[in-house]
């Protein structure tokens, strides 16, 4: 059960429905959220189905009263009975309308937590892998998408809770009616106990094929929900305008949109020759039971008391609440949770440990030697091509290593593996003599700090900005300083409003926004940060693009500083920000080709020396006229938010 995988069956060998399977699914979730509150909302879904069932029965009965209440007044015992059953009946009126707001709310509260679970399963599951080649795989982002709410209506596994809450009353209303009405005629009561779970069953077989539909177009509505972000965010509102997209973005959205929704609304038309039988169904069988009701009141067999109560059961039992909206958000939900389930399964593969059944171990100051490439390949899945074939190199511990080579060489996925967001497809990646296929990825991540091109901006305060490199050391201000001082970002906190404070977006009040060269400041101070916390190797990649000539300058000539005692790689596209490595590396057609000091690459007048000529070439011309191509970028100074 702990995975949910049930695998019931009905008589006739037939699957149960996904509805039902669903709605089991979501009761038996509901315990591992919250004991306490299952327990509330069972207490409260009895109380509001018996209630009614007990109303039913004293109204009946009162009804039945009137005729002698009215005979012998109102102070006789019959006029005294019949009091009571009405002040009885009131009572428990009064007492099921006050219920029902109640357990509404309750179940909304409910419905808030059950999604909150299911949301810290789904970023569990998405976050257990070792490497990140998931996050760009289709079918798992369809499921990602599905666990989180099916279709285009922004209904979420919550919303189960609720229908839930409303549903399980009336069905166990209309099962204690079916019951009564086995007391007056035992074929019609069971009749109705077999009818409405059959009807209920197709009918939510019917909603969960709607469901199962949207769920189909996952990846249509993925792209719709991109392009409607895209008029909502503030990311690419500037182009939007300044090129005149808006009219055309609310287009393709309007067309993305319809293009997820038409076979969705295709296959919700009720034109299904099922759906008119089973409606048809029950309207026959309430006309029948009516029309025996009233024959035996005819014919004298019933009291006014029991066609009172028969009746009223008739009614309820009819009702069982299998046509509304509440069905379709308990049909979502048997898609929705579901998927979460799959998705774990899928990715808890990748989430397991190595082969070994003990894990090899790295020393605290690993790597003391060196991490070597061996013979490794890789290819990105659904790719035609190898990025890296066959590479082989060794990278010292202790010195710093520079990447250069054009662009789609490898080198950011060269990086990639070196901090296993990947894994080889071939070859392997060796630490002072350790396999790290056999490593913890996470012991082996803690080891790394890095800045890549596409850091994160995150929205937060200053400190935070930082200290995410080391959250252990979050309350360590002199090593946040140390960080930020060697960064060349302290001045900048400093200037900040409320200085590490300060929360690094303007849309946040008192928020504050930084130009591009500042936030790169800021990811290097939060790598290094990650060196205080005890990372040994140190990776740069593009650490200064966004800085002006300065202060790049200023950078590099405290490099070997900054990095005494790491192992540093550094990939840049200046070539004179690469020559202070001690080795550089050029990368070509997925392989190493050369490598060296800068002095020794440029004598061997090979692809290092001739893109430095050209590079230097280029440069020279751009300064007769201004600033060198590739060294420029204004650092801006701080937007404050008004």
């Amino acid at each position: 059960m702990s995975q949910f995988s049930l695998q019931l069956s009905l008589p006739w060998r037939r699957p149960l429905s996904p509805a039902l399977l669903g709605t089991i699914e979501v009761l038996l979730l509901l315990p591992r959220v919250s004991v306490s509150r299952t327990i509330l909302l069972a207490s409260g879904t009895l109380l509001a189905a018996v209630l009614p069932v007990v109303v039913t029965v004293f109204s009946g009965e009162f009804v039945g009263l009137i005729p002698d209440a009215l005979r012998n007044g109102l102070a006789s015992p019959t006029g005294q009975t019949m009091l009571q059953l009405l002040g009885l009946a009131g009572a428990l009126i009064v007492l099921l309308r006050a219920l029902a707001p109640l357990q509404r709310a309750f179940a909304d509260t409910f419905a808030h937590q059950v999604d909150r679970y299911l949301q810290e399963r789904l970023m569990a599951a998405v976050n257990a892998p070792r490497t990140i080649g998931h996050l760009e795989d289709p079918a798992i982002l369809d499921l990602m998408r599905n666990a989180q709410g099916v279709g285009a209506e922004g209904l979420h596994p919550g919303d189960a809770v609720r229908a839930l809450a409303s549903l399980l009353p009336s069905w166990l209303q209309a099962l204690g009616s079916a019951l009564i009405l086995l007391t007056f005629r035992w074929w019609l009561g069971l009749f109705w106990l077999v009818l409405w779970p059959v009807v209920l069953y197709i009918l939510q077989g019917e909603y969960v094929r709607v469901s199962q539909a949207s769920g189909t177009y996952a990846a249509v509505v993925r792209r719709s929900d991109y392009l409607r972000d895209l008029a909502l965010l503030p990311d690419a509102a500037k182009e939007l305008r300044i090129w005149g997209l808006r009219e055309w973005l609310r287009d393709r959205f309007d067309t993305t949109w319809l293009t997820a929704m038409r076979p969705v609304w295709q296959t919700r038309r009720p034109d299904r020759p099922l759906l008119w039988i089973v409606t048809g169904g029950v309207l026959i069988v309430n006309l029948a039971a009516f029309g025996l009701l009233g024959l035996a009141a005819l014919q004298g067999d019933l009291s006014l008391a029991a066609l009172a109560i028969y009746t009223r059961a008739i009614l309820d039992a009819s009702v069982f609440r299998a046509f509304d909206d509440a069905n379709a958000h308990l049909a979502h939900a048997a898609v929705s949770v579901p998927n979460l389930r799959e998705l774990e399964r899928r990715l808890a593969d990748q989430a397991a440990p190595g082969q070994r059944s003990k894990p090899s171990t790295l020393p605290a100051d690993a790597p003391r030697e060196a991490v070597r490439f061996e013979n490794v390949t890789f290819r990105y899945a659904g790719a035609s091509a190898d990025v890296l074939s066959g590479l082989d190199l060794a990278i010292p511990a202790g010195q710093s290593l520079a990447i250069v080579g054009a662009n789609g060489a490898g080198k950011t996925t060269l990086i990639k593996l070196l901090c296993r967001l990947y894994e080889p497809t071939g070859g392997r990646l060796v630490v002072d003599g350790h396999d790290l296929a056999d490593v913890d990825p996470r012991l082996w991540q803690r080891r790394v700090a890095a800045i890549f091109q596409d850091f994160v901006q995150y929205h937060l305060s200053a400190r935070d900005n930082v200290a995410l490199g080391a959250l252990e050391l979050s309350h360590d201000l002199a090593a946040l300083r140390d960080a930020a001082e060697k960064a060349g970002a302290l001045d900048l906190i400093a200037s900040l409003p409320r200085g590490w404070e300060t929360i690094l977006s303007r849309q946040y009040t008192g928020g504050v926004d930084l130009s591009g060269g500042q936030w790169q400041r800021i990811a290097l101070a939060r790598a290094l940060f990650t060196v205080a916390g005890g990372a040994r190797v140190l990776i740069l990649d593009e650490p200064t693009a966004s800085l002006d000539v300065r202060a790049e300058a200023r950078l590099y000539d405290r490099f070997l500083e900054i990095t005494a005692g790491l192992t540093t790689i550094l990939i840049s596209h200046r070539f004179s920000t690469v020559r202070r490595a001690d080795r550089i590396c050029v990368l070509a057609e997925g392989r190493i080709v050369e490598q060296g000091t800068h002095d020794a690459l440029m004598a061997r007048g090979g692809h290092y020396a001739r893109m430095f000529a050209l590079q230097a070439a280029r440069f020279a011309d751009e300064g007769e006229v201004g600033e060198p191509v590739g060294m420029g970028g204004c650092d801006g100074g701080v937007n404050h938010s008004a």
